[in-house]
């Protein structure tokens, strides 16, 4: 991406997060640091080698911190937080316009806790799906 450095800097974030899987990444990791296991546990519609050249996009990018922390788990870097802080803004205001424009009342949504179990996490995808 860095070849793109003429384009703005709206048009280059743009371009990291219309990726789906880029952006239930950013999502998850920054949610709390996951194994590979637990990604391919989530992500369970995505080939585990496609996640893998994600993960490694979004390292290149300094978005996801490129070495594993000592229990083997992937995280976000400080820059991948704040991504992560400005996508979900502009994913609950994008729903919430949707919802305006369609006269329904715009659901509030809370965040599993941090400890929550994969199982539960799983559960909340759906949740993710809506907003991302």
């Amino acid at each position: 991406m860095t070849a793109r450095s003429k384009e703005s800097g709206l048009k280059y974030a743009t371009n990291v997060l219309q990726d789906q899987c880029q952006s239930v990444l950013i999502f998850w990791l920054g949610f709390r640091p996951l194994k590979m296991e637990e990604l391919t546990e989530l992500l369970s519609d995505v080939p585990k080698e496609e996640l893998v050249s994600k993960l490694h996009a979004l390292q290149n990018l300094r978005v996801v911190n490129p070495i594993c922390d000592k229990a083997d788990c992937y995280s976000l870097t400080e820059d991948g937080d704040q991504l992560r802080r400005l996508m979900i803004s502009v994913s609950v205001w994008g729903v919430q316009q949707q919802d305006e424009n369609a006269d329904r009342q715009s659901m509030f949504v809370i965040e599993p806790e941090l400890d929550a179990s994969i199982k539960d996490l799983v559960k909340y995808r759906q949740t993710v799906e809506k907003y991302l």
